[in-house]
């Protein structure tokens, strides 16, 4: 539930967010990728082409794939995306992804646009409302009760996307695009039961923990061959079968289905069964290779899930840690969720300024209790975002620039419930820029006694000693996840693209691309600033040693990016307080995440 609400707030000027991948399906197993979908809105697309702009052409080329040919509009950037065939305009999948291409994320992985971190996958994709010819079949098809009729009724409705990817070793590839139908799939895996869950996650697991680590077995078989196989197989067993005491039949016969596809090269897409999943990709010395290492793990029956370190270290973790397992399933359970939340960065990854009215609908919409706190808790982030666009210093007078702080405080204020520190970090950021600089050093001081080491940084994942005081301390179990992460979580400080609020000593760094502070640096860096601008020169070497001792001690900084920004402030310090520093100590040698080699290099221009 929130990770669908927060797609719901993260759409954004008619851009549908859709998370999909592993993340998206509610199952984050180690490893598991983020994969983000963002549907163009206004573009037209149907198998009727005397009404709209693109048609679907999937005439002479495979199932599952389909041209679109320009049937009308003369939008100019999108002419410029077509290619003329034979005096037909079909839209280029491949210049469709090139215009999506930032400094930020300036890859093209398959059908996707990514990071250089390599941490989020975004596929930008077209949406036709209406169900295609090609899935026709499966709506007809014969089933023992599942999917249900509304079920399909509900994934018709919506219809089907198209994915910037053709088909592989096609001359024709770069006019081709995939039939997706990853909304179905979402719908699909949310009916299933908890039984056919819990076997999707132990199909996933022997993937990627056991099979994928094989000799000559990596990236033959992936995470949407078991899915489709989890998907025939429910359609074709009653219901009644997907019970807890019948997981070990359900888990070997999805197992078996697997190595049957695997010796007959032929896995069937589950909603357009003439598509071949396996062709021309599990073939000769691959396909031996495979066959070998399923036919050992099947030699072990269903024992060969402890071949995974993922069950094996479970099973020993609930077996050192607590002893037995009398009243242990909802407390670990509690705590897995946590640890799930707190490792992801998806849920608060989009820092787009959302209207505020908008997010007060949606929690206003909701009838159920437990779905508003989720609406409430993603609009503390926005409200957050909302304060760094709000003008805090203007020609129009002192009254306006007064009620402009009052309007931003108010804000910011809200976001204080998302996490123990970010939200307060800001407020302090607002004082800060406003000359406030007391009332900045009250704010200073009660965030960092929150950030102590018990806390639980975004991104991160739970120590055992972590763990161990979530599992004992009953209090947060009363208070529910949602409501925990407030007392909890810590999360790294984002300064979007021209922020109103970040220090203008940052402010260069913002001009191209979000600056990301760890919160213990941010403390100590606003701390500094403070104590500079007053004159305390004593105050502010100690500010400038803490900094330093904090990233010596990497206290709260959880990656390369959190670093390098530790690493800028510091420098900037040392640069203010006019004391000279070894370059090639205090800087990361990456240009690109450490914008101090730029503001040194403006500084060097003007040297005489």
């Amino acid at each position: 539930m929130v990770n669908a609400s927060s797609d719901r707030v993260q759409s954004y000027k008619g851009m549908e967010r859709i998370t999909s991948g592993s993340f998206g399906e509610g199952l984050e197993l180690q490893g598991s990728d983020v994969d983000i979908m963002r549907v163009i809105p206004n573009v037209e697309i149907t198998e009727s082409p005397h009404q709209h702009i693109h048609d679907i052409d999937t005439d002479d080329i495979k199932p599952g794939f389909a041209n679109l040919r320009h049937i009308k509009g003369d939008n100019e950037k999108r002419l410029l995306m077509c290619r003329d065939v034979e005096g037909q305009l079909y839209l280029s999948s491949v210049l469709f992804k090139r215009q999506f291409l930032t400094n930020v994320s300036p890859i093209i992985h398959g059908p996707c646009i990514t990071d250089r971190t390599g941490s989020f996958d975004y596929a930008y994709c077209l949406h036709a409302k209406s169900w295609i010819k090609d899935a026709l079949p499966w709506i007809s098809r014969s089933n023992k009760s599942w999917p249900t009729s509304t079920m399909k009724q509900n994934i018709v409705d919506h219809g089907v996307l198209f994915v910037p990817i053709g088909v592989e070793q096609s001359l024709r590839d770069e006019l081709q695009w995939r039939i997706s139908f990853s909304v179905g799939e979402k719908l699909l895996i949310y009916s299933f039961t908890q039984t056919q869950f819990l076997c999707y996650a132990l199909m996933k697991i022997l993937l990627r923990d056991v099979i994928s680590q094989s000799a000559g077995c990596k990236d033959l078989l992936c995470s949407y061959h078991i899915k489709t196989t989890l998907f025939w197989i429910s359609e074709e067993l009653p219901t009644s079968v997907w019970k807890p005491e019948n997981l070990i039949y359900c888990f070997m016969k999805c197992f078996k289905r697997i190595v049957y596809y695997v010796e007959n090269s032929l896995c069937p897409h589950y909603f357009i069964s003439e598509n071949n999943l396996f062709e021309n990709k599990i073939i000769g010395h691959d396909k031996k290779k495979l066959l070998d290492t399923l036919r050992a793990l099947l030699d072990y029956d269903w024992r060969c899930l402890f071949f995974s370190d993922q069950i094996s270290r479970t099973s020993m973790l609930t077996i050192k840690q607590y002893g037995n397992t009398h009243n242990l399933r909802t407390s670990d359970l509690f705590v897995d969720d946590i640890n799930k939340i707190v490792k992801s960065t998806v849920l608060f990854s989009n820092h787009q300024t959302i209207r505020y009215v908008r997010n007060v609908n949606m929690v206003l919409s909701n009838r159920s209790k437990k779905i508003r706190s989720i609406f409430l808790y993603n609009m503390t982030r926005r409200c957050c975002d909302t304060g760094h666009s709000i003008s805090i210093a203007s020609s129009n007078g002192n009254k306006y620039n007064y009620k402009q702080f009052k309007q931003c405080l108010c804000f910011l204020l809200q976001s204080t419930h998302h996490d123990a520190s970010s939200g307060w970090l800001m407020v302090a950021c607002l004082f800060y820029k406003t000359n406030q600089y007391n009332n900045a050093f009250h704010v200073l001081s009660y965030s960092l006694k929150k950030c102590t080491t018990e806390k639980l940084l975004l991104g991160t994942a739970l120590s055992p000693s972590q763990r161990e005081l979530l599992f004992r301390v009953r209090i947060f179990r009363k208070l529910g996840i949602i409501r925990s992460l407030r007392f909890i979580l810590l999360d790294d400080i984002t300064f979007p693209i021209n922020s109103r609020l970040i220090p203008d000593e940052l402010q260069i760094d913002v001009d191209i691309f979000p600056y990301v502070i760890p919160p213990v640096t941010l403390i100590n860096f606003l701390t500094f600033l403070c104590h500079y601008h007053l004159h305390n020169v004593i105050n502010y070497q100690e500010s400038l040693q803490d900094i330093h001792h904090t990233i010596e001690e990497e206290y709260f900084i959880s990656d390369y990016m959190g670093k390098a920004s530790s690493y800028n402030c510091l420098g900037i310090c040392y640069l203010m307080a006019g004391q000279a520093f070894k370059r090639s100590k205090y800087l990361l040698p990456d240009v690109f995440y450490n914008p101090l080699f730029r503001r040194l290099s403006l500084m060097e221009s003007f040297d005489v």
